[in-house]
């Protein structure tokens, strides 16, 4: 079967590559579509260092094609249609006995971040398969795994009803997470975007302000919306840019929550001061391994049909997916890989 490898720094491949017959509790899938990730980019370039061979995709949706024999717990049968958790814990290590699964202390095959989804197959434990709702389409379901990384930017900071939520950066993640902020009852709920669709978007998803920072001054834009500042402040950008506004931002008691990816790994430069009078907080986020199930049950919940904007390519045209991708002008960008 072909997968998608990066080589080496700067070098991605299409590449035949063997497929192994599912174990005892595995599932075999065939991948239908995979969705570019936030991640994939940087790990090309090397911005975001994993050891190599690498195999990229880590968003995908597929059907069952064959089951090993003791894959009965969770109900899964040949034809099924799912969506896919790259991440595999052990279940056994201190993280993993006390939820935190995210942080399990495994890292030899097959456990830890395995991605390889941009590929034709994959075979995966029966717990990383999650069958999927008649309304759900394979595309849709592709942004599982982004709603399972966005709970916890509500889960680790949680807003009280009514409590006022800016979110920067309205991509694919951002847009969920506006949903999500929407869905918990958030007051002046602000989006800060600068590319014209996706502010149109966050507005339809249930933003109920937008800002542009590259033609307003943002910043003073959103303390007119907010002049005590907001609840919570959550960073979807990536960009490092914007991290030292956040902390202006945030209102006293309030909640920074870093969610974006940050490839140049910026240094804080702040004045403590400004968090301490404030009593504010600042929260990181990271993975969603266990988190899944609940992604599942909240994609009927969320508008999903109005973020698939983007263009499908086939799997030998993955790099003009990638590029699609960079452009940074559409919410969702597809590889069909069956």
């Amino acid at each position: 079967m072909k997968a998608v490898i990066v080589e080496e720094i700067g070098k991605a491949v299409l590449k035949e590559m063997p497929l192994a017959d599912p174990g005892f509790e595995e599932v075999k899938v065939r991948i239908a579509y995979c969705g570019v990730g936030a991640f994939d980019p940087f790990i090309i370039t090397g911005e975001i260092a994993l050891p190599l061979p690498w195999r990229l995709g880590y968003q995908a949706s597929g059907i069952i094609e064959e089951l090993g024999p003791g894959a009965l717990a969770r109900g899964l049968k040949v034809g099924d249609r799912v969506a896919l958790d790259q991440y595999r814990y052990c279940g056994s290590c201190y993280n993993c006995m006390h939820d935190r699964e995210t942080f399990c202390e495994r890292r030899d095959y097959p456990y830890g971040y395995l991605d390889q989804m941009m590929a034709e197959y994959i075979v995966v434990h029966q717990r990383q398969a999650w069958k999927l709702p008649d309304s759900i389409s394979l595309e849709e379901a592709t942004l599982t795994e982004n709603i399972g990384a966005c709970l916890p930017a509500m889960d680790l900071a949680p807003p009280k009803m009514g409590d006022s939520i800016l979110v920067i950066g309205s991509g694919t993640c951002g847009s969920i997470i506006v949903q999500l902020a929407k869905l918990q009852g958030a007051k002046d709920l602000t989006v800060v975007e600068p590319v014209s669709f996706k502010r149109d978007l966050a507005l339809k998803l249930g933003a109920k302000h937008v800002i542009d920072p590259k033609n307003q001054d943002w910043v003073a834009e959103a303390l007119k919306i907010s002049p005590r500042g907001f609840d919570r402040v959550i960073e979807a950008s990536g960009y490092s840019e914007m991290l030292p506004q956040c902390i202006d931002l945030v209102a006293q008691c309030g909640k920074i929550v870093l969610f974006g990816v940050y490839p140049d790994n910026p240094k804080l430069d702040y004045d403590v001061h400004k968090i301490w009078f404030k009593e504010a907080s600042i929260h990181g986020v990271f993975g969603q391994s266990n988190l899944f199930p609940r992604a599942v049950d909240m994609l009927e919940s969320l508008d999903l049909k109005s973020m698939m904007d983007g263009p499908t390519f086939p799997l030998e045209d993955f790099m003009k997916a990638i590029e699609a991708h960079k452009t940074g002008q559409y919410a969702r960008v597809l590889v069909k890989c069956t």
